[in-house]
Formats: C-alpha cells, sequence, structure tokens
C-alpha cells in the first residue's frame, strides 16, 4: 500500500487577495490540497489530508494514483 510520505509535495505561497497563505498540493493527486499560515502548518496539514484520502481509497476499493517515487522512468 501506497503510504503519504511516498508522495511528491508542493507547498507555494497565495498573495491573491483573501488567501495570504501558504497553499500545498499532492503533485500526483491534484485534487488534494491544504493551506496553512506557514509552510509548515501546510505541510503537517497536507500530510494529514493525504492519510485520510489513502484510507479513504482503501475503504472504498479505489486504487489511488501511484507516488512519482515509486514509478520506473
Amino acid at each position: 500500500m501506497n503510504e503519504a510520505r511516498d508522495y511528491e509535495i508542493r507547498i507555494r505561497y497565495s498573495a491573491a487577495p483573501g488567501d495570504r497563505c501558504y497553499v500545498a498540493q499532492v503533485v500526483e493527486w491534484p485534487t488534494i490540497t491544504a493551506v496553512g499560515d506557514s509552510r509548515e502548518e501546510a505541510a503537517r496539514e497536507i500530510q494529514v489530508a493525504l492519510e485520510l484520502a489513502l484510507g479513504s481509497a482503501l475503504e472504498d476499493g479505489v486504487k489511488p494514483p501511484a507516488p512519482a517515487s515509486l514509478t520506473p522512468a
């Protein structure tokens, strides 16, 4: 089973009006995002979101996207 630590995460700062926060996104599963007031908070929140998504996929019998780190080039 894939683990949250296997996925690539990108974190960027959004200075858009009303945002002003850090946005984290799972590269291989772009619908999973999280926000935080700091990079560290966004990193923690995306790990929680990814773990929940992986757990839901397992429960529902859905195969999640393969982590890029485990996909042959």
